[in-house]
């Protein structure tokens, strides 16, 4: 082997031992598809909608102000429907199956674009427990909203919806992120192989680690057919 490979030394190892890069990515690409499948919870996950209005009450007409409050409110109302609190009343009504921790790791809360609706979106193994929570916050911020902060009004946009199938995991991805990694193990492979391969394979190999001249080399002789034989 050479003492320093090029990156054209090192493509060309690669593409003359292709086979291995192949058998290593799909090995790594079969066991990654049977461990998302079968190791990984599925997870679904539904979403709801809420408009924050700064006012009690709805109107037409608000002022520049007026929309501004509310974006800030959207802030103060995702802490306030995260506190437990709240969750204890929507763990109630799930007959608390989960806890106020499960149940915080199961939403998430953002405002759209930077407006004042507010989206809260539940994750979780069972569809139909993932709606009642939606459901259940949507139902109840509302009240709770207008109650901690004396002011402003929350109307509902979107319910809530049971999912009909998980958005998690990602089996293709899971499977190319793993082909991808079968690739790169292959190719230390056979950087490994080549590093501990001390045969001389050709004339350049003698040449390129040693000084001396190369005074002849064996030929390899093909033998030819004789006159007495048959063509």
């Amino acid at each position: 082997m050479k003492e320093e490979l090029s990156v054209i030394d090192i493509l060309d190892l690669m593409i003359r031992h292709w086979w291995i890069l192949l058998v290593t990515a799909l090995v790594f690409c079969a066991v990654a598809f049977v461990y998302a499948e079968v190791f990984v919870d599925p997870l679904y996950r539904t979403d709801g909608t809420l408009y924050v209005n700064a006012q009690r009450t709805q109107t037409n007409d608000l002022s520049q102000g007026e929309i501004t409050a509310s974006q800030k409110l959207v802030v103060t109302y995702k802490e306030i429907l995260t506190r437990r609190t709240f969750l204890s009343g929507v763990a109630s009504d799930l007959g608390h199956r989960y806890s106020i921790g499960e149940l915080k790791k199961m939403i998430s809360m953002t405002s759209v674009n930077d407006t004042e609706i507010l989206e809260i979106s539940v994750s979780g193994k069972v569809p139909e427990d993932v709606y009642l929570v939606c459901h259940s916050i949507l139902t109840r911020a509302s009240d709770e909203l207008v109650r901690v902060i004396n002011a402003g009004s929350v109307k509902i946009l979107d319910d809530g919806q049971i999912p009909t199938s998980p958005y998690a995991p990602n089996v293709k991805g899971y499977a190319l992120f793993a082909a991808l990694l079968g690739v790169v193990f292959g190719g230390l492979i056979i950087l490994v192989l080549e590093l501990f391969d001390t045969r001389v394979k050709s004339r350049e190999d003698i040449v390129e680690k040693y000084e001396e001249p190369l005074l002849g080399e064996i030929p390899i002789l093909i033998p030819t057919a004789t006159k007495g034989e048959s063509k």
